[in-house]
């Protein structure tokens, strides 16, 4: 169990985590058509993605934000299961504060992005309606 968040553990929760999404049958299948069977450039952009979150190492280019409005939309039910398989693993993976600080992390990022994502697809609803 890791004690601390550092780029091993952040490595081993991605792996672990994006393990469990391609085998759950809610989020796999919407995974699975983003990326298809090349999980390998994902799961680079993710452990930079974590790394430049958790440890503030800048080593993230990219827009999460434009990636996820792109998908197909996903829903609150996407992000519950999404948060679900994160704090299992977290827990099996860590012991409890850097646990927490992965979920704490991921739950704002969550909220922003079903934030987002809400809001940009009911703006272009209302507007096909008038």
């Amino acid at each position: 169990m890791y004690n601390a968040v550092d780029e091993n553990s952040i490595a081993d929760m991605l792996d672990t985590f994006y393990g469990a999404i391609r085998e759950d049958l809610l989020l796999g299948p919407i995974f699975a058509a983003a990326m298809g069977e090349d999980w390998g450039p994902h799961l680079a952009k993710m452990k930079a993605f974590w790394s430049t979150v958790l440890l503030a190492s800048r080593t993230y280019k990219g827009n999460p934000m434009m990636a996820h409005l792109q998908l197909p939309r996903l829903t609150e039910t996407h992000f519950e299961r999404w948060l679900e398989l994160w704090r299992e693993t977290s827990a099996r993976l860590c012991t409890k504060a850097p646990a927490e600080m992965f979920v704490q992390k991921a739950e704002g990022i969550g909220a922003r992005l079903l934030g987002a994502i809400t809001q940009y697809h009911d703006h272009f609803a209302a507007q096909t309606q008038q």
